[in-house]
């Protein structure tokens, strides 16, 4: 009987890995492939940092603004929304 790759004990399975190993086998390759996209991923968005709730960036100056204010401190005027 042929031993399992992933286990080593003996499996009776036709493709000679259990079920198990084979569906936990998959998942490591898939954790891993997900973690290395995150990691590449991680280092593109390192440099933006995530935008508070209820804020917006005012286009001339930058600087995060209430969502409620119509004009930010450095003068610019934020266009009015319709409906």
């Amino acid at each position: 009987m042929p031993d399992c790759p992933v286990c080593g004990k003996t499996t009776y399975s036709r493709g000679g890995i259990h079920p198990q190993c084979a569906s936990e086998q998959a998942d490591r390759i898939v954790r891993a492939a997900r973690k290395a996209a995150e990691e590449k991923e991680g280092k593109l968005v390192a440099t933006v940092q995530p935008r508070q709730q209820w804020t917006k960036p005012c286009v001339r100056c930058k600087r995060l603004v209430p969502a409620r204010r119509s004009v930010c401190e450095c003068g610019f005027a934020f266009p009015k929304k319709i409906g």
